[in-house]
This record gives structure tokens, C-alpha cells and sequence, in this order.
């Protein structure tokens, strides 16, 4: 059962679907902007790099957010999803590597990987059996210390989805904790700002189309152009 104080912060009808998409294709706006201010730009832009923290938290919580609905797992979708997401991660493997040069050799896999991570310890948690409590638990341990966006990254997705199912006040205090952690790894408080923005997709109303699959492909495919830009303007 929901805790009383918040059962108001999550109005019954929820998140428009046309909303939800918006809100999606806000934050590939915000990260590629932060890729091309990064990669080509030299970082110049503050600006564009601030806004950029506020993506992958708003890319965690809208999956977390679609994961959360009981049809998620009794039509497949969240298999579906964790499918996609594998596919696109492996595929975004090398240009992703080729932009992120780690000064001692080792990379952190992209947040395609992190988000299908965190994809994969909710269908665990879904029907929380010992057994599949304590993969869910060495899943997070182990992908944690491989992703982007690490630990911090899994918790919001996973303590978001927690919140969306059953909007209890540990839930929403684990979030927070989680975006806070997040804080460390960005090195600014940018991200805590995605809470509120997401938090305006129950207030508004917005029709905006759906193009099925097209953030899967786009994501391998930006780092790609980028990094031929890249090569093309800098010869690196």
C-alpha cells in the first residue's frame, strides 16, 4: 500500500503516452548536445554539458516508469526491451570506445549496457523469489562496477521502478539517495534536476508521436556521425 503523503504526487491517470515520448526525446536533445560539446567543441560550453547530466536520469526514470506497468510483463515487453537494449549496446560498442579514450585502458560499457542492466534485475525482481533476489542483488553488484553511470545509475532505475509500482516514501528516499550519489560521478548537482522535469509529465498533457525503435538506432548511429565529425575536422 502506498504511503498516504504520497499517494497526491502520483496522479491516478499518470503519464500521457504523447508526454512520455517528449520527455524521451528531450533527453537525446540534452545528451547530444553534451556529446557534441564534449567531442567537437572542445567542452566550451558549460552550459550544454550541465544540461546534459539532467539525460540519463530522465532516460533510467521513463523506463523505469514504462516497466512499472503490470502489462510490461504479462505481454513480454520488458523481454522485448532487454532484447533491444543488448542488441544496441553491443552495436554501439566501438563508436562509443572510439569517443571515450580511457587514459589507463579501461572504458566503461555505455549506458545501453546500464540501462539493459538495470532492465534485466527488474524482470528478476518482478517475482521476487530468494533466487532470483540474490542474482538481482549480484547482477547489480557486478554490472555496477562495468557500466556508465555505475551503482548510482542502477539505483535510479531500480528504486524509480519501485516507486512507480508502489509509491512508498523509502522508495522515493532511495531515489533521492541515488541521484545524490549520481552527484559524485558527474561531479555537479545537474542531475538532481531531471527529478522535477520528469515530475512535469504528470502536470501537462502533450501529443507527440511515437517513432517505434528510432532512440535504438539513433543512439549507435549519433556516436557514429560524431566521431566522424570528429575525425574529419581534428584528424583524431
Amino acid at each position: 500500500m502506498a504511503h498516504p503523503d504520497l499517494q497526491r504526487f502520483l496522479p491516478r491517470n499518470g503519464i500521457d503516452s504523447g508526454t512520455l515520448e517528449a520527455l524521451k526525446w528531450l533527453a537525446v536533445a540534452l545528451m547530444t548536445a553534451d556529446h557534441i560539446n564534449r567531442h567537437l567543441l572542445g567542452s566550451a560550453y558549460p552550459v550544454m554539458m550541465q544540461m546534459g547530466r539532467l539525460a540519463m536520469p530522465l532516460f533510467a526514470l521513463i523506463l523505469a516508469y514504462n516497466l512499472a506497468r503490470p502489462e510490461a510483463f504479462s505481454g513480454g515487453a520488458a523481454m522485448r526491451v532487454l532484447q533491444k537494449l543488448s542488441v544496441f549496446a553491443v552495436l554501439s560498442c566501438l563508436p562509443y570506445m572510439e569517443l571515450n579514450h580511457a587514459p589507463n585502458g579501461w572504458q566503461q560499457l555505455n549506458i545501453l549496457f546500464a540501462l539493459g542492466a538495470g532492465t534485466a534485475c527488474v524482470i528478476l525482481l518482478e517475482r521476487p523469489t530468494p533466487r532470483r533476489q540474490l542474482a538481482a542483488i549480484a547482477l547489480f553488484a557486478v554490472a555496477g562496477a562495468l557500466v556508465d553511470f555505475g551503482w548510482a545509475g542502477l539505483g535510479i532505475f531500480i528504486s524509480g521502478w519501485y516507486f512507480f509500482r508502489s509509491p512508498r516514501l523509502f522508495w522515493a528516499a532511495a531515489l533521492i539517495a541515488f541521484m545524490l550519489m549520481l552527484r559524485f560521478g558527474n561531479a555537479n548537482d545537474w542531475a538532481m534536476a531531471a527529478l522535477p522535469v520528469f515530475w512535469l509529465g504528470f502536470q501537462v498533457h502533450l501529443k507527440f508521436p511515437r517513432w517505434r525503435n528510432a532512440l535504438y538506432y539513433y543512439y549507435p548511429l549519433h556516436l557514429a556521425a560524431i566521431g566522424a565529425l570528429k575525425i574529419l575536422v581534428f584528424g583524431t
